[in-house]
């Protein structure tokens, strides 16, 4: 069989669906009779809530695009840094980039996303201005603690992470001069981790607050300075090393600049821009200093109920990027590493595009909940829709345009004839993205985190287990290769958006019966 582990997925997600895996609230094993129809306005109500509360398409657009920030710092900075060691430092600088921006990236993804939910979560619900600046002070300093841990212990524990994602043996030249510069990487990549647990956070309260503009614009100012020190450091000879100085500059430097966004007034700023909500929201003369570098036990209790379901979906959600790294790092060719790594570099920086419709669920739908106004969520919901079929068609047209774009990732012929066999298969799962994402932001927005919890806490043992055989069948010297390898996450993502989209319009069904009942 081609794809044997097909039927293990299948198995999963169908078995799911039964009360015996107790995947659903024990007072909902048993649905309501629902309508069968996949409209998500299926009932017209009156709706309590004034009709220019509820986001247009329009609105959530305005929202959704610069919101992509929040998640766009992290992943365009390692395009950056792909795009000129591929250009000045060569293949094997680039290859080495595969397994250590795995580590870097998605590993602080994991330790950090409770935090950025948590915040855009509590400070969207929150309609005091007090409470929220209490919980923004209170979650900056949470986030530099956490950095501050992670950040030591990644530079401790990276050769061992290393050796588990690029094998424990290696040999011969190439190897060791992949293995150096993976680990220079990871290693002055791991100083910048309290800048870039501080910085997300601080994002994600702005989106909370509805500012989506500030995120953006650190962002794209990060970017710029990571570019001019990448072409520096790397031209002068550094390789992956200088690259990873150049990414931890931008971080700090981005953070400084949100750090005086802050704390700074201007009488500058324009009173209709979101931007003013946040501008100087914890200058001196607004909030009461404290000297206390750890949050109060109150703000952090606020946070826990968000740590490990988010933490067990993010990893859930990794897990799959690392074995992929894993198994292209161990068993393919240097090409195929460098390949990967320029793939996986494009589909870090698009896939914030739609991930912004995730945050944007979060930042509106609490209050729409808290309304208890069915039809205002249910209206709400399908302009999301629509906006993520749009979304879809935008990404799936940028990821068919990505063999154009080759040439300012690599000079490597043999590099650029991989990436082309990988392009169709990712213009369809940006095609879907859209969706995806959407689904599980309504499904974030009404914190249904045990669902996702429990249903990442499988595919974290299940989809590295099926990676694991084209590894398998790579050492059988069965014809697999990079192509494979996205196929796989291909499958993936199907089933994921199978049931995000199916438990999102099952728990609206059911709130339109109650409210018939």
């Amino acid at each position: 069989m081609k794809h044997p582990f097909i039927p293990v997925l299948v198995l999963v997600i169908l078995s799911s669906a039964l009360p015996t895996w107790s995947f659903l609230p024990a007072s909902s094993v048993v649905p309501r009779a629902v309508p069968h129809s996949f409209v998500l306005l299926k009932h017209q109500v009156v709706s309590s809530v004034p009709s220019e509360d509820i986001p247009s398409v329009r609105r959530i657009i305005q929202f959704a695009v610069p919101a992509m920030g929040i998640w766009l710092c992290s992943p365009l900075l390692s395009l950056v840094d792909t795009s000129i060691v591929g250009l000045l430092a060569g293949t094997a600088d680039q290859a080495a980039l595969n397994p250590a921006v795995a580590i870097t990236d998605y590993s602080a993804r994991c330790g950090f996303s409770f935090l950025y939910t948590a915040i855009t979560n509590n400070i969207a619900a929150d309609t005091d201005d007090y409470s929220r600046k209490d919980a923004l002070r209170n979650g900056i300093r949470l986030a530099s603690c956490v950095g501050t841990v992670f950040g030591v212990a990644l530079m401790i524990l990276a050769p061992t992470l290393l050796r588990q994602i690029m094998g424990r043996g290696s040999s011969g030249a190439t190897d060791a001069v992949i293995w150096k510069a993976a680990l220079e990487y990871t290693r002055i990549r791991s100083l910048g981790m309290p800048a870039a647990a501080v910085l997300g956070t601080t994002q994600a309260a702005c989106l909370g607050l509805q500012d989506v503009q500030s995120p953006l614009r650190v962002v794209l100012q990060a970017a710029f300075v990571n570019l001019v020190l990448d072409v520096v450091l790397v031209g002068a000879g550094a390789g992956a090393a200088g690259a990873a100085w150049a990414t931890v500059a931008s971080q700090y430097f981005a953070l400084g600049l949100f750090v005086r966004w802050l704390t700074t007034k201007s009488s500058s700023v324009d009173k209709e821009s979101s931007a003013c909500v946040t501008r100087g929201i914890l200058a001196p003369t607004n909030f009461p200093q404290s000297n206390s570098v750890l949050p109060d036990r109150a703000t952090a209790k606020t946070f826990l109920p968000f740590w490990i379901p988010v933490t067990i979906t993010q990893v859930g959600r990794c897990s799959t990027y690392i074995a992929m790294g894993h198994v292209v790092s161990t068993s393919l060719s240097v090409v195929a590493m460098a390949a990967n790594q320029i793939v996986t570099s494009i589909f870090y920086t698009l896939i914030p595009v739609a991930d912004s419709l995730s945050l944007t669920a979060q930042a509106f739908l609490p209050k729409l909940i808290q309304s208890r106004d069915k039809s205002a969520t249910q209206t709400f919901s399908l302009n999301l829709l629509k906006v993520a079929i749009l979304c879809g068609a935008i990404l799936g047209s940028i990821a068919a345009s990505i063999p154009l774009a080759l040439p300012l990732f690599t000079v490597d012929h043999f590099v650029m004839e991989q990436v082309r066999q990988i392009t169709p298969i990712l213009t369809l799962i940006f095609s879907l993205h859209g969706i995806f994402c959407g689904s599980e932001g309504l499904l974030l927005g009404r914190k249904d985190l045990m669902f996702l919890g429990r249903m990442y806490g499988i595919f974290f043992a299940v989809v590295p287990i099926c990676m694991l055989q084209i590894k398998r069948a790579a050492k059988l010297r069965r014809n697999v290769g990079l192509r494979t390898v996205w196929m796989t996450f291909l499958v993936y993502q199907l089933f994921r958006i199978s049931l995000w989209v199916g438990r999102a319009k099952w728990l609206q069904d059911r709130e339109v019966s109650d409210k018939d009942a």
